[in-house]
């Protein structure tokens, strides 16, 4: 059996012995297992069929089967005899270094010892790298330092409160729902906006105190009903530092410049920017869920550096986007506080529905 480990903060990966599987086995074997007859796994990716860059995101959600709650959930690839262990008994959300080709990964899952029906997917890999987790200095994602601080999961975050961007044209109202049931995920929270004219809508909560941190990271899905009408997706962290100054790590993808934009101060005045890495949200395919992650730093005097964006494992590094970020807006020193805003069209009016999932900051 072959081993591999990682210290990867964002997708770290448990491995179980092939003897657990054998040993299920053979007591179904013997009728001293009743094996089940149903199997509850939704695969969210790699979809069957599709073809999908390298390191794969690797996606599935479990429920057990015939009615029973599942104690193990987990996966391999192809013929190989190694089992990955999901992150927890209902998840798999992980990426695998997957050579070019076609492949087929194997989702198992077990309820009191027995084993439910196995769920295939196979796919192609087109440009794939060498096999295991992707590291520093890879094509996916920076590693994350030991010393980087975890926020809670925001979206399960009590205080979270809406209001109607006035810098956007038009008007808005928004409202929100925590838990919100969803495909894959059960607790997400639905953020909903109708507008008018191209209004926003601002989501946002406080959710920790940090005044000296410089380097951060944000780590979430987002799941977009009907794209069409979504004009901008802003993601946003503020940290407030120890004089009292507010500095504005703020991105947004954004259909307007086709790129995912950052925040520029000048005068006191906050202004997007465009970027040279492409992004588009009206081109988001539907009803998805999309894996995003961000990351960038400041200097002692607020100057904000973007450094790179994951969008659903495609790994994105941004040229020349360090700017001064600093606004005096008279918040509690040391606040970490998040906004996601949603823009509707600037034409016409309508409504749009987002989800969050696992939104989570690191910071150091």
């Amino acid at each position: 059996m072959s081993i591999q480990g990682s210290s990867y903060p964002f997708w770290g990966q448990v491995f179980v012995s092939r003897s657990v599987l054998f040993l299920v086995t053979a007591l179904s074997g013997f009728g001293l297992v009743q094996p089940a007859f149903a199997a509850d796994i939704t695969v969210a990716s790699p979809v069957n069929g599709t073809t999908v860059p390298s390191p794969v995101w690797v996606r599935a959600h479990n429920v057990g089967c015939n009615g029973l709650t599942p104690t193990s959930f987990v996966y391999s690839i192809d013929n190989s005899s190694t089992l990955v262990k999901g992150v927890t008994i209902n998840d798999i959300d992980t990426t695998a270094g997957i050579s070019s080709g076609t492949h087929t990964i194997h989702y198992k899952s077990w309820v009191n010892g027995a084993e439910c029906p196995t769920v295939s997917t196979t796919f192609t890999v087109s440009g794939g790298t060498s096999s295991g987790p992707p590291t520093s200095g890879s094509s996916s994602v920076t590693a994350l330092p030991s010393n980087a601080v975890a926020s809670k999961n925001l979206d399960g975050l009590s205080g979270w409160s809406d209001t109607h961007d006035t810098g956007t044209p038009g008007t808005s109202n928004g409202s929100m729902v925590y838990p919100a049931k969803t495909p894959v995920y059960d607790d997400a929270r639905e953020l909903y906006m109708t507008y008018s004219n191209g209004g926003g809508q601002r989501f946002h909560v406080s959710f920790d105190n940090n005044p000296t941190a410089t380097n951060f990271a944000l780590d979430t899905y987002v799941y977009v009903t009907d794209p069409s009408h979504l004009q901008n997706l802003e993601l946003d962290l503020n940290q407030v530092n120890s004089e009292g100054k507010t500095i504005m790590l703020d991105t947004q993808c954004s259909s307007d410049s086709k790129t995912w934009e950052y925040t520029v101060v000048i005068n006191n005045s906050d202004h997007w920017k465009p970027s040279n890495v492409p992004c588009n949200t009206l081109t988001w395919a539907p009803n998805t869920w999309h894996h995003i992650q961000i990351g960038f730093h400041h200097d002692n005097n607020g100057n904000v550096t973007h450094d790179w964006v994951n969008f659903d494992g495609t790994h994105g590094v941004f040229s020349n986007t360090t700017s001064p970020a600093l606004q005096s807006l008279g918040w509690a020193k040391g606040t970490l506080l998040t906004n996601v805003q949603i823009d509707g069209l600037s034409k016409g009016s309508g409504s749009v529905t987002v989800y969050i999932h696992k939104m989570t900051f690191y910071h150091w």
